[in-house]
């Protein structure tokens, strides 16, 4: 009884081991695919509100400056 209790725990922790050795294996699959379609693609970022009012301001500005010459 106890030697197939100790069989079935290591049966349990092989199996587990092998879970989570496929499982790595997929996600660095995953990552290198995603690095490969990511290469062109700039990324996309976003102003805090603050900046991008300050950015547009600067814009209007400089266009009105443009304006006047």
């Amino acid at each position: 009884m106890k030697i197939g209790l100790l069989l079935l725990m290591v049966v349990i922790l092989l199996v587990l081991v092998g879970l989570v050795i496929v499982s790595y294996r997929m996600l660095s699959k995953v990552q290198k695919q995603e690095k490969i379609e990511n290469r062109g693609k700039a990324p996309q970022r976003q102003l805090h509100p603050k900046l991008q009012a300050e950015l547009e301001q600067r814009r209007k500005a400089q266009q009105a400056e443009e304006k006047q010459k």
